[in-house]
């Protein structure tokens, strides 16, 4: 699978069109400027769990669909370590 750009959606494999591959030679063009490229976990579609733990980038529609991103979005909660209840069970 021949792909033109960077970074693509783990959901849907949409691109981010945001971030071509360049079709120049890069040792020449950073002679001329420097290319400003975000790390894979501070592009806008990284992803992580409650615990900060990175999942992967997803776009926001997939984000959304709990089919496509199956990761927790909430704190894992154990009634069990919780402490005392209030109410008598």
């Amino acid at each position: 699978m021949k792909t033109d750009y960077l970074f693509h959606c783990r959901g849907c494999k949409k691109p981010d069109k945001e971030y071509p591959i360049p079709d120049y030679d890069i040792e020449e063009e950073l002679q001329d400027k420097q290319i400003v490229v975000p790390r894979v976990t501070m592009h806008m579609w990284a992803r992580a769990d409650a615990y900060g733990i990175y999942t992967g980038l997803y776009c926001d529609k997939c984000y959304d669909d709990p089919q496509k991103y199956t990761y927790k979005k909430d704190r894992y909660f154990d009634p069990a370590y919780a402490g005392e209840q209030l109410e008598e069970e």
